[in-house]
């Protein structure tokens, strides 16, 4: 936790030339703190270098290493499936160790488990639950010339990378009282989801393993949750 006892929340979404990390290279890295305006989208093009070896991101990975090592909890979607394996098995190839086991919430489970959608993309996510922000399209083109290290072409997967991670946080904060398993931000007392003290009692609840409690609710993100004590 941060030493202004505030948890750092990090969201952040990969841009890679292949899905297998043997093959491919980390063109971008957007990312974002949860709570604040900024979205950071560094890439290859960053470092001296690219030009002469457009497949080499080993500047990029130890530099986002350092900001996901300052992380309370982690937001991505389908970031257990693809990203986080794609991010360690470059941090090997690189010998820059890996990232620490920090706490992760995968939205694209908790849209799998929890909503009927005809298609579980995060576009479609965004589409239905009407979020301001929107995805953009990737060209085959563009994205062949952004393999190649056309600066025009990464540019453009920049942009893309910046407006996932804009789609990303709105789908956590409309999604996450439904994440059954989200990581407690600020102690016991607080909501475990949004750190919110506005809670409100709504009766007791029956569990198989842990007898009678009592059901809460956050009157702020709408989480509910089961506790003991009147």
């Amino acid at each position: 936790m941060s030493k202004s006892n505030e948890p750092k929340i990090l969201l952040y979404d990969i841009e890679t030339t292949n899905l297998a990390a043997d093959f491919g290279t980390c063109l971008c890295i957007g990312y974002k703190w949860l709570g604040t305006n900024r979205v950071s989208v560094p890439s290859i093009m960053d470092y001296d270098g690219w030009r002469d070896d457009p497949t080499y991101d080993g500047h990029l990975l130890a530099d986002f290493r350092d900001v996901y090592e300052q992380a309370d909890m982690v937001v991505t979607y389908y970031g257990k499936g693809f990203d986080i394996k794609f991010l360690q098995a470059k941090m090997l190839e690189w010998d820059l160790g890996i990232l620490p086991n920090t706490p992760h919430v995968d939205l694209y489970f908790t849209v799998k488990h929890n909503l009927r959608l005809s298609r579980r993309s995060l576009a479609n996510v965004g589409y239905f639950l009407g979020l301001n922000a929107e995805k953009t399209p990737i060209e085959g083109k563009m994205w062949r010339s952004a393999q190649a290290g056309n600066h025009k072409a990464i540019k453009y997967v920049i942009d893309h990378c910046r407006a996932d991670v804009l789609v990303l946080e709105e789908a956590y904060l409309k999604l996450r009282p439904l994440v059954r398993t989200h990581p407690r931000v600020r102690g016991w007392d607080p909501c475990r989801v949004c750190g919110s003290n506005h809670l409100q009692h709504r009766g007791p609840a029956i569990t198989v393993t842990k007898g009678a409690r009592h059901r809460v609710q956050c009157q702020d993100c709408g989480a509910w949750e089961t506790r003991s004590g009147k």
